[in-house]
This record gives structure tokens, C-alpha cells and sequence, in this order.
């Protein structure tokens, strides 16, 4: 008898979200307000991407990514989509992100990282 070998699960490090938001910080700084809205997208794209294995393809746009994440991975709707909405007026729609919308946008991205996570996204604001 053969015995099988059990293949052990080789586990991703935890994204260092505190990093990231260190350079959110200096973008901010820099008056690259735009480039960190950007930035905290690609973190939710690597959250996503870490967790469920799911990376967004190089064809879909992060509206339809987000639409798959709720259909396919079930994450909330009520969190994804108005964060998405967020992270498009600001990109593509020509919002310029003052203070107010980048800490909103952080606020989303907070309540998504806990959905995502269970764990609570230590506070930042600008």
C-alpha cells in the first residue's frame, strides 16, 4: 500500500495594510491626493486577490471585478459598490479628492477590510 503524501498548504503573508497607508500617506503629502485613492484600490485588489484567489483580470474594469466579487465571492454589496463608486468618480470622473473624500474613501475601504479580514483597519485620516 501507497501511502499519499499530504500537500501542505503554503499560505501568502498577511498584507501589510499598515505599509500601505504609509505610502497613501506620502502620496498625500505630495500632493498626489489621486495616486492614493489609486493605491488604496490596488490594496483592496490584493486583499481580494490574497483571500479568495481571485485576481481581477487584465480585461475586466474594477466596476466588473467588483460586480464579480459580490456575485462569485459574496462579499456585501452595500460595502463593494459604493466604494467602487468612490474610487471612480475620483479616478475617472474628475473629482478632485480633498480631505474629505480621500478620508471617506478610507472609511469604505475600513468597513470592506473588516468584511475581508475580520479584523478592524486602525484609524488614518488626513
Amino acid at each position: 500500500m501507497v501511502k499519499l503524501k499530504k500537500k501542505k498548504k503554503v499560505e501568502e503573508p498577511e498584507l501589510d495594510v499598515s505599509q500601505s497607508f504609509e505610502n497613501i500617506k506620502v502620496l498625500v503629502k505630495t500632493n498626489r491626493a489621486k495616486e492614493a485613492i489609486a493605491y488604496i484600490y490596488l490594496v483592496y485588489n490584493d486583499l481580494i486577490r490574497r483571500k479568495y484567489k481571485k485576481p481581477r483580470l487584465s480585461h475586466q474594469t474594477i466596476r466588473e471585478y467588483a460586480i464579480t466579487c459580490v456575485n462569485e465571492l459574496n462579499q456585501k454589496p452595500e460595502s463593494v459598490y459604493p466604494f467602487i463608486k468612490k474610487i471612480e468618480d475620483i479616478i475617472y470622473g474628475g473629482v478632485e479628492p480633498t480631505n474629505k473624500e480621500l478620508n471617506f474613501t478610507i472609511q469604505l475601504f475600513g468597513n470592506l477590510y473588516s468584511e475581508i479580514t475580520g479584523k478592524k483597519l486602525q484609524a488614518v485620516s488626513f
